[in-house]
């Protein structure tokens, strides 16, 4: 049996706060916090009797990775039982149980909160990422304890919950079981955000990423230094896998864009941009034509619908009516947070193969700011795309970082 890797920080934290309904933890990257709070978790799977307990995220709960891998990977070896990673692992001794949901994207966070049922805790991972109404049905129908944590990428409803009791902040300089590979990580980031000037991309990571704190982004963030360009041949492109498209249906008109990607993996794990079309002056019709096409012309495994709004609900029907096979997508958080969480990631994973198409696609992307959206600049582009990369690590655990995996 392994040796559980308890931090005396948060372990401290958890004993102090033992009666509080609600525990907040906001930290950097790699600060431990979730592995943590699986530990806690742990303990009242393995004590208490017969608690129901769930644990919700947007990472995949399959054996080989998100909360569910590691929660085994700390419990290993104790009475549990489980048939699948789909149903609750139950314990042989305490009679408690603990299931990990992953809301599909197809559905509103917030409906799917109201049918859930009770339960006597809860963990609420990257809480950021759901809305405050979806979090307020989970605490009303939750009996005596609710974890919530994130990182600070923008602000959000979670002052609304913190009290002076209940609240812990840290960094990844409290975790001592960090690799010297992602310690370094962190040194140059550091060093890179000292000297960098505030609003940068380079300070904002440092305060965000590294120091755990909120922080303004000034200025364009993707650039050409940062999206990168390839030249796949033919041959090269038709050995991609996982393909799949994303539409972010809108009105098409004035700055608001209807944006379609193409994406598929490589042989080294990356997401290339293998196509893609963005308009604001166009018909439903001749997207979906385009849809087609692609499906026609490639091996698409998954096509994905934004449905958060009419637009979308009835660009999928037309799609379903024409039978043209699609999925609902729901997505998320504010649209600049669920960019962020991602920066890295396509800015090192993702690479645009070099055609008209996505020469014209990214150009609206080296517009995106924080402030996109109050200033009427388009950013559907990015939100597209970025919407791939969240479809690949939430349906296939594929795109995972140094500090994801």
């Amino acid at each position: 049996m392994k040796r559980i890797q308890i931090i005396e920080k948060y372990a401290d934290f958890f004993n102090d706060t033992k009666n509080e309904p609600i525990v907040i933890l906001q930290g950097s990257r790699r600060s431990g916090k979730t592995y943590q709070i699986l530990i806690d978790l742990g303990l009242t799977f393995n004590l208490q009797k017969n608690k129901i307990i769930q644990i919700f995220s947007e990472r995949p709960e399959q054996k080989e990775s998100g909360l569910f891998r590691d929660f085994n990977d700390i419990w290993q070896g104790f009475n549990y039982e489980q048939h699948s990673s789909r149903t609750p692992l139950i314990n042989k001794k305490s009679g408690s149980q603990i299931k990990f949901i992953n809301i599909p994207n197809n559905v509103s966070a917030f409906d799917y909160a109201k049918n859930i049922g009770k339960a006597n805790v809860r963990f609420l991972n990257e809480c950021n990422v759901f809305d405050k109404k979806t979090v307020e049905n989970l605490i009303i129908s939750n009996t005596e304890k609710m974890y919530l944590d994130f990182n600070p990428i923008a602000k959000f409803y979670i002052d609304d919950y913190i009290t002076k009791t209940n609240f812990l902040k840290t960094t990844w300089k409290d975790n001592p079981f960090l690799s010297e590979v992602q310690k370094q990580v962190f040194r140059d980031w550091t060093a890179l955000g000292k000297s960098a000037e505030v609003g940068s991309y380079n300070y904002w990571r440092w305060q965000v990423l590294c120091e755990g704190n909120y922080s303004e982004l000034v200025g364009s963030i993707f650039t050409t230094e940062n999206i990168h360009f390839t030249q796949l041949t033919e041959k090269e492109v038709s050995e991609l896998q996982h393909i799949i498209i994303f539409a972010d249906p809108s009105k098409a008109t004035g700055h608001d864009y209807f944006a379609l990607a193409l994406t598929g993996i490589d042989e080294n794990g990356n997401m290339i941009l293998i196509d893609s079309f963005s308009e604001n002056k166009t018909h439903r019709k001749l997207i979906a034509d385009q849809i087609k096409a692609w499906q026609k012309q490639y091996d698409v495994e998954r096509t994905f619908i934004e449905t958060n709004g009419e637009i979308g609900k009835g660009f999928y029907n037309d799609c379903i009516n024409s039978e043209i096979p699609v999925s609902g997508w729901y997505s998320r958080n504010n649209k600049f947070e669920r960019i962020m969480a991602n920066y890295e990631t396509i800015t090192s994973r993702v690479f645009f193969q070099d055609n008209a198409n996505n020469r014209n696609f990214v150009k609206q992307i080296y517009q995106f700011k924080q402030d996109a959206e109050k200033e009427n600049i388009p950013d559907d582009n990015i939100d597209c795309l970025n919407n791939c990369v969240i479809a690949y690590k939430s349906q296939y655990g594929f795109l995972g970082t140094i500090f994801e995996n």
